[in-house]
């Protein structure tokens, strides 16, 4: 059985002649706080902040002591604007005790806000050992209401056939267990890839390869597929190798790194070249604090909070002084009604831009983190480095080299001209993985002149076999920037 063609949405009232279409989401409507207006969006959020700092002051460890080091009466924040009297909480602060003392304490008169659900973890410390995020029942019901909304963002349907690529990891993420809670949300069927990499000292493979998670797409007709960006190119463009049918596949959720239109395009070129019709690749903004995925209702026209009421963005400088509409920040988060890890003007580690304006494709009223360098929505702040003196965005180099034709996998290599002299120029080198027949000579003029367009440095272009930058059953996505200098 082949799945129908989906017509994506290009305006409002397509978007809402989509969503009439769908009887669950018809009937959610009416809940959907994105859509109404802003002044009523924000009365709903003002209500849910004066609730959640209750709780932040009676039950957070954390927050208690730090209301009373800051001289800060908690009741004094009643609206979005009060937020700017609060410090930010950085991720050094919550790492201190890998995150406990963020979780409320248990308040035994409510039964779904004490009862521990589910856990998942912060990766990537610097520590090397990963931070809790506790959910409550409360916080996982109101789960299934934000993923619905997603859900209802990103065009998913119930009657799509999801298959989850995200691996199968010793660390629970959120991208693994998310993605099952946002198909029984809305009641798509999920197929498994059951993919990763095995883990030392365990006595058995219980993994499955990516061959095996390509024959289960083609056999079971999966149309929609959610993982790690790199991934699922790596994996399509080795159906096309076979020669394998594709055609139900018509939405993606290309998740945990940057998705540039070129590499949109390319995916999209491929698919259709195996059978494909249209092909909606959602790149959503997530991370472990928010506990979900910020989707998009068109590509890179933004990454939509879905559900005001649970969180508010902010982007702010240093000092915690909020960004004007659409200027660059750095992001932080307030959780507005959570029960288990609660956060306030948390630092996520990005670099953003937020927009409270209405959205021109969709018409919600939502916050929406925009694109504010090439095709991202977020830089992390510790990937901004020096080289040869000069201050630079790795998000602009990698812009320029994902939509360049020919370059099938990509990383950067920041180093010395002389290896063994620490105190020699930095050089900047780029190892490319080229899609066999291209020209390399012309594909290197290329790219050395985007590379320096972008950043004023002119690279040292070197094409090596794809494997090499990126091995899919060794890794769990591309590191695209690797700095070799020697750390002082």
């Amino acid at each position: 059985m082949s799945h129908k063609p989906f017509k994506i949405p290009k305006n409002p009232e397509e978007v809402m002649a989509w969503i009439n279409s769908i009887p669950l989401y018809k009937a959610d409507h009416p809940q959907d706080l994105s859509f109404k207006s802003q002044d009523e969006i924000r009365t709903v959020q003002e209500t849910a902040l004066v609730k959640q700092m209750e709780r932040l002051g009676k039950f957070s460890p954390y927050y208690r002591e730090k209301f009373k080091e800051w001289g800060l009466d908690y009741q004094s924040i009643k609206t979005l604007d009060d937020l700017e009297k609060a410090p930010l909480t950085s991720k050094a602060d919550f790492m201190k005790d890998r995150g406990e003392s963020f979780k409320l304490d248990m308040d035994f008169e409510h039964v779904m806000e004490y009862i521990l659900y589910e856990i998942t973890y912060t990766t990537g410390t610097t520590t090397g050992m990963p931070s809790r995020f506790y959910n409550t029942t409360y916080d996982m019901f109101m789960q299934s209401w934000i993923f619905r909304m997603c859900c209802k963002i990103c065009y998913l349907e119930p009657d799509d056939i999801v298959m989850n690529l995200f691996p199968y990891h010793f660390i629970p993420h959120i991208g693994y267990y998310k993605t099952f809670h946002f198909a029984s949300a809305v009641g798509m069927t999920m197929c498994w890839g059951f993919t990763g990499a095995p883990l030392p000292g365990f006595p058995y493979n219980i993994h499955r390869s990516m061959q095996e998670a390509i024959d289960q797409i083609e056999r079971k007709k999966v149309n929609a597929i959610s993982g790690i960006a790199s991934y699922i190119r790596r994996l399509i463009m080795t159906a096309e190798e076979q020669g394998k049918d594709l055609s139900n596949i018509n939405k993606l959720q290309a998740l945990g790194e940057a998705v540039p239109k070129g590499m949109r395009d390319d995916i999209r070129r491929r698919l259709q070249g195996m059978g494909a019709d249209d092909v909606y690749v959602c790149n959503a903004f997530g991370f472990t604090e928010a506990q979900t995925a910020f989707q998009e209702c068109s590509e890179l026209g933004g990454a939509h909070s879905g559900t005001p009421q649970v969180s508010y963005f902010e982007a702010v400088d240093e000092n915690g002084k909020r960004k004007p509409d659409g200027e660059p920040g750095l992001l932080c988060i307030t959780h507005l009604d959570r029960r288990g890890t609660c956060l306030l003007r948390y630092l996520v580690g990005d670099i953003v831009a937020v927009t409270n304006k209405p959205c021109p494709h969709c018409g919600r009223n939502d916050q929406r983190i925009v694109t504010a360098v090439g095709s991202t929505y977020g830089t992390r702040t510790k990937e901004l480095m020096k080289v040869k003196g000069t201050l630079i965005n790795p998000e602009t180099m990698r812009d320029a080299v994902a939509d360049t034709p020919g370059v099938v996998e990509y990383q950067f290599v920041v180093t010395k001209e002389k290896a063994d002299d620490p105190y020699s120029m930095d050089m900047l080198k780029l190892r490319v993985g080229a899609d066999k027949g291209a020209d390399l000579a012309s594909l290197e003029k290329v790219l050395k002149e985007k590379v320096k367009k972008a950043v004023e440095l002119t690279p040292k272009v070197e094409f090596v076999p794809l494997s090499e930058i990126f091995d899919p059953g060794a890794t769990l996505k591309v590191t695209r920037i690797v700095d070799e200098r020697p750390q002082e």
